[in-house]
């Protein structure tokens, strides 16, 4: 992976765009997808956590900006295109734990700055299609 040009993360703050995902681009413009209607799949990701903010989330249990997925690359489709029934799903809620988490690995783990070919979104969650590498 080279060069990351967008940084998805899903939109929390109050407003038009509450609860979807936030595609912003190097250059600055940035894109909004319902996850009611859209999938979105990126290619070339990397898992980002700016943990001194994290933690500050987690002492205080108020939300802020600290978390978010790199990508290369994406495509938006509808809505189940792809089935995800049997995917990990990735997590990330500093109120609850300031590091990026994979199902099944019970906290012992944490995946901050982890990378993967393939990751797509299925409402509100992140989850794995193509596995990470160095």
């Amino acid at each position: 992976m080279e060069g990351f040009e967008y940084k998805v993360r899903f939109h929390l703050q109050r407003g038009q765009h509450y609860m979807h995902w936030q595609i912003k681009a190097w250059d600055g413009t940035v894109k909004y997808l319902d996850p009611k209607k859209y999938q979105l799949e990126m290619r070339g990701c990397k898992l980002i956590n700016k943990i001194n903010a994290a933690r500050k989330v987690n002492l205080a249990g108020r939300k802020d900006v600290c978390g978010w997925v790199e990508c290369e690359n994406f495509d938006i489709l509808e809505k189940d295109s792809i089935d995800t029934k049997y995917l990990d799903k990735l997590s990330y809620n500093p109120i609850s734990d300031v590091h990026w988490r994979r199902s099944g690995d019970d906290g012992e783990f944490d995946w901050d700055n982890s990378k993967y070919e393939s990751l797509i979104t299925d409402g509100n969650k992140v989850l794995v299609m193509e596995e990470s590498y160095a």
